[in-house]
């Protein structure tokens, strides 16, 4: 094979696979909507925060990327805190409400519409901070991900990686009646964007992380005990004693491992 004709098959690969990635174009009003507007979306920017605030990580001057950040609304926090954000998104409706979020802030925003796979080219520079939140577990390929991520992370600085958790899938799987708890999203839902691709095991992640030069800080799972519980439950105690309980329990084994989403903040040694 030619140098040309390589050339050609490895962007021809590429294409094929942000071709079955995800892009919420066509979702990005409902997300808005249904899940960063909800008790769960509140929960999960709630957990993101305190892991942040526990681990001390330095934010005032920091320089955070976050890729794949679609409406920027944790990015948004950090921005208040006085860190300097870049976003990057495939999503041009997402990168748009993003921007609408930052400018109602008055706060300044460096956002691009890139895929993760091209956001080296678009960020070619090492953060302090690199966000990527729920956007492994919709690529067809996460893991070839995680170098491209490990690559925009200084020496000594932060990544803080949430993906949707094989573990939680299978348990509500099993909960609502499929006792053969599938690995995988359900075909109809898949098809209809509803549900990730991929749910992904967290010690594979850690594993990979290990192998890249991170070391794993905070391990969480959210939503262990939200979305597990009934919903006349959680009306009868209230959404705050159940956030109060999640938080606690998401740092508890072998509770968070039941968690929809894992939260890992992973430092890159020096």
């Amino acid at each position: 094979m030619t140098h040309d004709s390589a050339d050609h098959s490895t962007k021809d690969a590429a294409h094929k696979h942000l071709t079955l990635d995800r892009n919420f174009d066509d979702l990005a009003a409902r997300f808005s909507r249904t899940i960063y507007a909800t008790p769960r979306g509140q929960l999960r920017l709630l957990a993101l925060a305190q892991d942040f605030n526990d681990l001390e990580i330095p934010i005032e001057r920091a320089t955070v990327l976050d890729i794949g950040g679609g409406q920027g609304q944790f990015s948004l926090q950090l921005a208040k805190q006085g860190a300097s954000i870049s976003l990057c998104d495939v999503s041009q409706e997402m990168l748009s409400l993003a921007r609408d979020l930052f400018a109602a802030e008055a706060l300044s925003l460096n956002s691009q519409c890139c895929s993760l796979q091209d956001a080296s080219s678009a960020y070619p520079q090492q953060f302090d901070i690199v966000l990527n939140h729920a956007v492994l577990e919709w690529l067809e390929h996460p893991f070839e991900a995680l170098p491209l991520l490990a690559a925009r992370v200084r020496p000594g600085g932060w990544l803080s990686l949430m993906f949707y958790n094989l573990h939680g899938h299978e348990w509500r799987q099993l909960m609502n009646g499929r006792t053969h708890a599938p690995k995988d999203a359900n075909p109809r839902l898949r098809r209809e964007g509803n549900a990730p691709q991929h749910p992904l095991d967290p010690d594979a992640i850690e594993e990979a992380l290990t192998q890249l030069g991170f070391s794993v800080q905070r391990w969480r799972g959210i939503r262990c005990i939200h979305d597990h519980m009934h919903q006349k439950i959680r009306e009868r105690i209230g959404q705050e004693a159940v956030n109060k309980s999640d938080l606690e329990v998401g740092l508890q084994e072998p509770y968070r491992r039941l968690g929809r989403y894992v939260h890992f903040l992973a430092q890159r040694n020096p």
